[in-house]
Protein backbone atom coordinates (compact mmCIF):
# COMPACT_ATOMS: atom_id res chain seq x y z
CA UNK A 1 0.00 0.00 0.00
CA UNK A 2 2.92 2.34 0.68
CA UNK A 3 4.19 1.87 -2.87
CA UNK A 4 0.73 2.54 -4.28
CA UNK A 5 0.43 5.76 -2.25
CA UNK A 6 3.88 6.93 -3.32
CA UNK A 7 3.03 6.09 -6.93
CA UNK A 8 -0.22 8.04 -6.68
CA UNK A 9 1.71 11.12 -5.49
CA UNK A 10 3.88 10.89 -8.61
CA UNK A 11 0.81 10.43 -10.79
CA UNK A 12 -0.96 13.45 -9.31
CA UNK A 13 2.22 15.53 -9.64
CA UNK A 14 2.46 14.66 -13.34
CA UNK A 15 -1.12 15.71 -13.98
CA UNK A 16 -0.78 18.93 -11.98
CA UNK A 17 2.37 19.90 -13.85
CA UNK A 18 0.67 19.26 -17.18
CA UNK A 19 -2.82 20.79 -16.78
CA UNK A 20 -3.64 20.67 -20.49
CA UNK A 21 -2.25 17.23 -21.26
CA UNK A 22 -5.57 15.46 -20.76
CA UNK A 23 -7.33 17.92 -23.05
CA UNK A 24 -4.86 17.23 -25.86
CA UNK A 25 -5.00 13.50 -25.14
CA UNK A 26 -8.80 13.39 -25.31
CA UNK A 27 -8.82 15.46 -28.51
CA UNK A 28 -6.37 13.04 -30.11
CA UNK A 29 -8.38 10.02 -28.95
CA UNK A 30 -11.57 11.65 -30.25
CA UNK A 31 -9.86 11.96 -33.63
CA UNK A 32 -8.92 8.26 -33.52
CA UNK A 33 -12.46 7.26 -32.58
CA UNK A 34 -13.89 9.41 -35.37
CA UNK A 35 -11.60 7.99 -38.07
CA UNK A 36 -11.82 4.40 -36.78
CA UNK A 37 -15.62 4.40 -36.88
CA UNK A 38 -15.58 5.21 -40.58
CA UNK A 39 -12.68 2.84 -41.27
CA UNK A 40 -14.70 -0.09 -39.90
CA UNK A 41 -17.86 1.01 -41.72
CA UNK A 42 -16.27 1.16 -45.17
CA UNK A 43 -13.96 -1.87 -45.05
CA UNK A 44 -16.39 -4.56 -46.20
CA UNK A 45 -15.75 -6.86 -49.12
CA UNK A 46 -18.16 -7.88 -51.88
CA UNK A 47 -19.50 -10.79 -49.78
CA UNK A 48 -20.34 -8.58 -46.82
CA UNK A 49 -17.37 -9.68 -44.72
CA UNK A 50 -15.36 -7.22 -42.70
CA UNK A 51 -11.96 -6.48 -44.26
CA UNK A 52 -8.76 -7.50 -42.40
CA UNK A 53 -7.81 -3.81 -42.50
CA UNK A 54 -10.24 -3.28 -39.61
CA UNK A 55 -8.47 -6.00 -37.60
CA UNK A 56 -5.07 -4.45 -38.24
CA UNK A 57 -6.20 -0.96 -37.26
CA UNK A 58 -7.78 -2.20 -34.03
CA UNK A 59 -4.77 -4.34 -33.10
CA UNK A 60 -2.42 -1.40 -33.62
CA UNK A 61 -4.50 1.46 -32.21
CA UNK A 62 -6.25 0.03 -29.13
CA UNK A 63 -3.05 -0.22 -27.02
CA UNK A 64 -2.51 3.51 -27.61
CA UNK A 65 -5.58 4.22 -25.49
CA UNK A 66 -3.28 3.54 -22.53
CA UNK A 67 -1.02 6.52 -23.23
CA UNK A 68 -1.13 10.04 -21.86
CA UNK A 69 0.08 12.17 -24.75
CA UNK A 70 2.44 14.60 -23.09
CA UNK A 71 5.77 16.00 -24.26
CA UNK A 72 7.63 12.99 -22.88
CA UNK A 73 5.63 10.60 -25.06
CA UNK A 74 6.20 12.61 -28.24
CA UNK A 75 9.92 13.26 -27.63
CA UNK A 76 11.02 9.76 -26.65
CA UNK A 77 12.86 9.21 -29.95
CA UNK A 78 14.58 12.58 -30.36
CA UNK A 79 15.46 13.18 -26.71
CA UNK A 80 15.29 9.69 -25.15
CA UNK A 81 12.90 11.33 -22.68
CA UNK A 82 12.01 8.17 -20.76
CA UNK A 83 15.65 7.45 -19.92
CA UNK A 84 16.16 11.06 -18.78
CA UNK A 85 13.06 10.79 -16.59
CA UNK A 86 14.35 7.63 -14.93
CA UNK A 87 17.77 9.15 -14.35
CA UNK A 88 16.09 12.10 -12.63
CA UNK A 89 13.95 9.87 -10.40
CA UNK A 90 16.98 7.83 -9.45
CA UNK A 91 18.48 10.96 -7.84
CA UNK A 92 15.40 11.35 -5.61
CA UNK A 93 14.54 9.41 -2.44
CA UNK A 94 11.79 7.56 -4.31
CA UNK A 95 11.82 3.77 -4.85
CA UNK A 96 11.85 2.87 -8.52
CA UNK A 97 8.99 0.41 -8.08
CA UNK A 98 6.83 3.40 -7.11
CA UNK A 99 7.78 5.05 -10.41
CA UNK A 100 6.80 1.90 -12.31
CA UNK A 101 3.54 1.66 -10.38
CA UNK A 102 2.81 5.30 -11.19
CA UNK A 103 3.21 4.56 -14.90
CA UNK A 104 0.77 1.64 -14.58
CA UNK A 105 -1.69 3.90 -12.73
CA UNK A 106 -1.45 6.45 -15.52
CA UNK A 107 -2.04 3.74 -18.11
CA UNK A 108 -5.16 2.49 -16.31
CA UNK A 109 -6.51 6.03 -15.92
CA UNK A 110 -5.81 6.66 -19.58
CA UNK A 111 -7.68 3.50 -20.59
CA UNK A 112 -10.71 4.57 -18.55
CA UNK A 113 -10.87 8.14 -19.87
CA UNK A 114 -9.72 7.50 -23.44
CA UNK A 115 -11.94 4.44 -23.90
CA UNK A 116 -15.08 6.37 -22.97
CA UNK A 117 -14.35 8.90 -25.71
CA UNK A 118 -13.07 6.40 -28.28
CA UNK A 119 -15.79 3.76 -28.01
CA UNK A 120 -18.61 6.29 -27.64
CA UNK A 121 -17.63 7.82 -30.98
CA UNK A 122 -16.88 4.39 -32.43
CA UNK A 123 -20.35 3.03 -31.67
CA UNK A 124 -22.22 6.26 -32.35
CA UNK A 125 -20.73 6.98 -35.76
CA UNK A 126 -20.24 3.44 -37.08
CA UNK A 127 -23.33 2.17 -38.85
CA UNK A 128 -21.79 -1.30 -38.67
CA UNK A 129 -22.24 -1.51 -34.89
CA UNK A 130 -25.28 0.70 -34.34
CA UNK A 131 -27.48 -2.22 -35.43
CA UNK A 132 -26.61 -4.10 -32.23
CA UNK A 133 -27.88 -1.17 -30.09
CA UNK A 134 -27.38 -2.90 -26.75
CA UNK A 135 -25.59 -1.52 -23.71
CA UNK A 136 -24.41 -5.01 -22.78
CA UNK A 137 -22.96 -5.49 -26.26
CA UNK A 138 -21.19 -2.13 -26.24
CA UNK A 139 -19.63 -2.68 -22.81
CA UNK A 140 -18.60 -6.26 -23.60
CA UNK A 141 -17.05 -5.31 -26.95
CA UNK A 142 -15.16 -2.36 -25.45
CA UNK A 143 -13.86 -4.32 -22.44
CA UNK A 144 -12.68 -7.16 -24.68
CA UNK A 145 -10.48 -4.81 -26.68
CA UNK A 146 -9.40 -2.89 -23.58
CA UNK A 147 -8.16 -6.17 -22.10
CA UNK A 148 -6.09 -6.75 -25.23
CA UNK A 149 -4.87 -3.15 -25.10
CA UNK A 150 -3.73 -3.56 -21.48
CA UNK A 151 -1.74 -6.65 -22.44
CA UNK A 152 0.16 -4.84 -25.20
CA UNK A 153 0.45 -1.68 -23.12
CA UNK A 154 2.26 -3.79 -20.48
CA UNK A 155 4.90 -4.51 -23.13
CA UNK A 156 5.21 -0.80 -23.96
CA UNK A 157 5.64 0.05 -20.26
CA UNK A 158 8.41 -2.55 -20.02
CA UNK A 159 10.14 -1.01 -23.04
CA UNK A 160 9.85 2.54 -21.68
CA UNK A 161 11.77 1.64 -18.56
CA UNK A 162 14.37 -0.68 -20.05
CA UNK A 163 15.15 0.55 -23.58
CA UNK A 164 16.57 3.71 -25.06
CA UNK A 165 14.44 5.77 -27.42
CA UNK A 166 15.71 4.28 -30.69
CA UNK A 167 15.38 0.68 -29.46
CA UNK A 168 11.90 1.46 -28.16
CA UNK A 169 10.93 2.84 -31.57
CA UNK A 170 12.17 -0.18 -33.55
CA UNK A 171 10.60 -2.69 -31.18
CA UNK A 172 7.32 -0.77 -31.52
CA UNK A 173 7.61 -1.20 -35.30
CA UNK A 174 8.14 -4.94 -34.77
CA UNK A 175 4.99 -5.09 -32.63
CA UNK A 176 3.04 -3.45 -35.45
CA UNK A 177 4.48 -5.93 -37.95
CA UNK A 178 3.39 -8.77 -35.67
CA UNK A 179 -0.10 -7.25 -35.66
CA UNK A 180 -0.01 -7.38 -39.45
CA UNK A 181 1.11 -11.02 -39.44
CA UNK A 182 -1.66 -11.95 -36.98
CA UNK A 183 -4.18 -10.16 -39.22
CA UNK A 184 -3.02 -12.14 -42.26
CA UNK A 185 -3.10 -15.48 -40.39
CA UNK A 186 -6.62 -14.80 -39.12
CA UNK A 187 -7.71 -13.84 -42.63
CA UNK A 188 -6.19 -17.00 -44.15
CA UNK A 189 -8.15 -19.01 -41.55
CA UNK A 190 -11.30 -17.34 -42.85
CA UNK A 191 -12.00 -15.36 -39.69
CA UNK A 192 -12.06 -11.75 -38.56
CA UNK A 193 -11.17 -10.61 -35.03
CA UNK A 194 -13.53 -7.64 -34.93
CA UNK A 195 -16.42 -9.78 -36.18
CA UNK A 196 -15.64 -12.55 -33.68
CA UNK A 197 -15.52 -10.03 -30.85
CA UNK A 198 -18.82 -8.55 -31.98
CA UNK A 199 -20.45 -12.00 -32.22
CA UNK A 200 -19.46 -13.08 -28.70
CA UNK A 201 -20.36 -9.67 -27.28
CA UNK A 202 -23.80 -9.88 -28.89
CA UNK A 203 -24.47 -13.48 -27.83
CA UNK A 204 -22.97 -13.43 -24.32
CA UNK A 205 -22.77 -9.70 -23.49
CA UNK A 206 -21.19 -9.30 -20.01
CA UNK A 207 -20.76 -13.09 -19.72
CA UNK A 208 -18.61 -13.21 -22.84
CA UNK A 209 -15.71 -15.64 -22.27
CA UNK A 210 -13.55 -13.66 -24.70
CA UNK A 211 -14.13 -10.47 -22.69
CA UNK A 212 -13.18 -12.06 -19.36
CA UNK A 213 -10.24 -13.87 -20.95
CA UNK A 214 -8.94 -10.64 -22.47
CA UNK A 215 -9.33 -8.72 -19.18
CA UNK A 216 -7.55 -11.48 -17.27
CA UNK A 217 -4.73 -11.48 -19.80
CA UNK A 218 -4.47 -7.69 -19.52
CA UNK A 219 -4.30 -7.71 -15.72
CA UNK A 220 -1.76 -10.55 -15.69
CA UNK A 221 0.28 -8.72 -18.31
CA UNK A 222 0.42 -5.60 -16.14
CA UNK A 223 1.44 -7.64 -13.07
CA UNK A 224 4.19 -9.48 -14.94
CA UNK A 225 5.41 -6.25 -16.52
CA UNK A 226 5.63 -4.62 -13.08
CA UNK A 227 7.60 -7.51 -11.55
CA UNK A 228 9.99 -8.07 -14.46
CA UNK A 229 10.58 -4.35 -15.05
CA UNK A 230 11.25 -3.73 -11.37
CA UNK A 231 13.85 -6.50 -11.23
CA UNK A 232 15.69 -5.52 -14.42
CA UNK A 233 15.51 -1.76 -13.92
CA UNK A 234 17.72 -1.98 -10.82
CA UNK A 235 20.54 -3.24 -13.08
CA UNK A 236 20.06 -0.78 -15.91
CA UNK A 237 22.73 1.82 -16.59
CA UNK A 238 20.96 5.15 -17.19
CA UNK A 239 24.04 7.14 -18.23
Amino acid sequence: MTIIKQAWKITRHDFRNNPYVMLWTLLFIAYLGFTMSFAVSVHWDERGNLSPVADFIMLVLIPFLGFIYNRRAFKYLQEDSYTHMLAFFRTLPIPMNAVIMSRIQQALLAFVMNSVIFFTLFFTLSATFRVYASTGFFVSFALTWIGYGMLIQAIYIHLEFLKKGKSYFWISIVIMLICGIVTIIVRVCGANLVSITAFYSKEWQLLSPIMWGALLAGVLGMCVSYRVTQRRLMKRDLT
